[in-house]
């Protein structure tokens, strides 16, 4: 979903900017193949006071001079030349929509879903950018599918200045649910969940036929995992994170195992809601279930999500972890840390494969 145009050219540039890291990818289309050509990015000590966004419900207010401080030292460290960037959004921070109206012409429509949007988005529309798309049409009587996304005006001014500061030249702004979706998605697959487990907040996504069909966002996330188990373990957070990554689910994490499970199975309880709803309103069935984000590198996190799934009620869905490097070619040196990172930079990639759309 585009805010800001369209445009193509040799390189194409992702940002993601998280509530305690930034992550950025540079990608290169040579004879019909994307090549990595570099990436980067800078992590904040998680025991640290400022984070690059701390977003609240009443609050959008990321930390511009902090944000833009590491987007240069990571171009500048990662050697990156391309100037034009596609920057994500926190989910948490937008309003994604979708619903369904009757076929009109392309005049109707526009004023139907500006009528619809008041209905959607608490706030005066004059307050918000708002793009949408319509799927489905069918002028025999059918109905469009319109997808929605509204974000504050505020939110938009702040990443223009991030953008300028840091030499760059804002292409487009998408949700992070978008990125996720070009990232780890392929036309081939079946009906998939996209489940994405940040510091700040889970993303869950649910994509049927290449389309985004309900998109959801929750604050229980990496840092109540951390948290949980600094606090019942009476450690230093710093070192409750490494725990967490490190020893995870593990049998030589013996007591923090049931800490851990104790936050995620309320993670997993969400998930299932969103995926039992989508069954509801369109009878069909999520057949896999795709991890992405920094929690999904914890030890274990994978077995732990298929044993919570593995009921009648959910017909057998495969968990995955997201590998969105698969078909990008990169050096055969880097492969394996690509392999231990790559769900990291999932939306960071899906920003930069946003050149490359037809």
């Amino acid at each position: 979903m585009l805010l800001f145009g369209k445009r193509k050219n040799q390189f194409g540039l992702g940002i993601d900017i998280g509530t305690k890291g930034i992550k950025i990818v540079e990608i290169s289309k040579k004879k019909n193949r994307i090549v990595l050509e570099n990436y980067g990015e800078i992590n904040l000590d998680v025991a640290g006071k400022q984070f690059f966004r701390y977003f609240d419900k009443n609050t959008l207010n990321p930390s511009i001079e902090n944000i833009t401080r590491a987007i240069r030292a990571i171009l500048s460290e990662s050697a990156i030349k391309t100037e034009k960037a596609v920057f994500s959004l926190p989910d948490f921070a937008t309003f994604f929509i979708t619903f369904e109206l009757p076929t009109m012409t392309k005049k109707e429509l526009n004023s139907a879903v500006g009528f619809e949007a008041r209905k959607y988005i608490p706030l005066p529309l004059s307050e918000v950018v708002l793009d949408w798309q319509a799927f489905n049409r069918d002028t025999k009587g059918g109905m469009n599918r319109i997808l929605m996304m509204a974000i504050p005006k505020v939110l938009v001014e702040h990443y223009k200045h991030i953008a300028e500061q840091s030499g760059l030249e804002l292409v487009a702004l998408e949700a992070e649910a978008v990125a996720l979706k070009r990232a780890l998605i392929k036309d081939t697959d079946p009906i998939s969940c996209l489940v994405e487990i940040g510091f700040q907040s889970t993303n869950v996504t649910i994509v049927d036929s290449g389309l985004i069909k309900t998109s959801f966002s929750f604050d229980i996330a990496g840092k109540d995992l951390t948290l949980t188990l600094a606090e019942t373990l009476g450690l230093d957070f710093g070192v409750a994170e490494n725990l967490k990554i490190k020893n995870g689910l593990s049998s030589e994490n013996n007591e923090g195992v049931t800490v851990l499970a104790s936050v995620l199975t309320l993670i997993v309880e969400k998930v299932k809601k969103v995926i039992r709803d989508f069954r509801a309103k369109e009878n069909k069935k999520v057949e896999q279930l795709i991890l992405s984000g920094g929690t999904s590198k914890m030890v274990g996190i994978v077995d732990y999500f298929q044993e919570m799934f593995d009921y009648a009620e959910f017909g057998g869905i495969k968990i995955i972890l997201g590998e969105p490097f698969n078909d990008i070619v990169y050096p055969p040196i880097i492969e394996k840390r690509i392999k231990r990172s790559g769900p990291v930079f999932a939306i960071a990639l899906g920003e930069a494969l946003k050149k490359f759309e037809k």
